[in-house]
């Protein structure tokens, strides 16, 4: 009995980061925000038959009703029917939208808002690669919210390769797993302590929303924590995965909220298989004086 009840007691603190189980709030929210990692809408042959799934994601995403939506790995082609998303999502609903491109002019993230956006930018990170952060300053009636989209660097590690290793493959593998480890560990630290300086100089209540490619027991999202409220921790029920690949359990994508505002209700849409990633939403209160 004692090594199981060790074992438990040594990993109590990160149990609230891996389960939770809220009830129902019946405040009513004054916005909502979408978050959800796109894979670039399946544009890729080997992602899709047809562009059955893409379609079927972008109709997904038009048609959800948060008032804020954050879009990681979005992609956008204005001469296509089927990809020009910043017209169909944003302009054509009447959506307010901010599109910082990363290294290729048709990639990288994008913020959509019902409301005005009022100012936006980057985080001190480089649009030209593929993980960054953005932010816009939303008006809300008399009220403004920074609102962050952050997609930060990834392992770059072949799931495969550790789900169904070969002997041969993962020999070869493990010899630059190490240097991939290392490499995003170092680059996501400095993503966040740069985002985190960024967060405490905002003169508005903030909402940060996007994939993280880290678990919640890491530097990373410890650093977040000390800063901003989680949102599956506040108002989420389960364990929250958001990861919809071959490595179960991983909760990646993540909605945090500064002390002016208030979680009201939190949700993983796990039904939305399109991508590797599940949607995410979240409702939220301002605390107005």
């Amino acid at each position: 009995m004692v090594y199981p009840i060790f074992a438990l007691a040594l990993g109590f603190g990160f149990w609230k980061y891996t389960f939770s189980w809220n009830g129902a709030n019946t405040n009513p929210p004054h916005f909502s925000v979408l978050s959800y990692n796109v894979r670039v809408f399946n544009v890729y042959d080997h992602l899709n038959e047809n562009y059955q799934s893409s379609r079927e994601m972008i109709k997904w995403v038009k048609e959800n009703t948060a008032d804020i939506k954050c879009i990681q790995e979005f992609y956008n082609n204005p001469d296509s029917d089927i990809f020009n998303t910043v017209h169909g999502i944003g302009i054509s609903r009447q959506y307010d939208h901010y599109f910082q491109k990363g290294s290729n002019d048709q990639f990288g993230l994008a913020i959509f808002s019902k409301y005005p956006i009022i100012n936006r930018g980057l985080v001190g990170t480089d649009p030209r690669k593929f993980n960054h952060v953005i932010f816009t300053d939303v008006v809300m009636r008399k009220d403004t919210v920074r609102v962050y989209n952050m997609h930060l660097e990834s392992m770059s590690i072949d799931e495969d390769a550790l789900v169904n290793p070969d002997p041969d493959y993962l020999e070869k593998e493990l010899k630059n797993l190490w240097q991939k480890l290392k490499y995003g560990f170092e680059t996501r630290a400095q993503q966040v302590d740069l985002l985190v300086k960024h967060i405490k100089d905002s003169p508005y209540p903030v909402v940060l929303a996007g994939d993280m490619n880290d678990v919640p027991y890491s530097y990373s999202y410890r650093c977040l924590k000390k800063v901003l409220s989680n949102s599956f921790e506040s108002r989420g029920r389960g364990f929250g995965t958001t990861y919809n690949g071959r490595i179960p359990f991983l909760r990646i994508d993540n909605q945090f909220f500064s002390s002016g505002i208030q979680g009201v209700n939190f949700d993983t849409h796990q039904q939305v298989v399109h991508s590797d990633h599940f949607p995410i939403t979240a409702e939220y209160k301002l605390k107005r004086n």
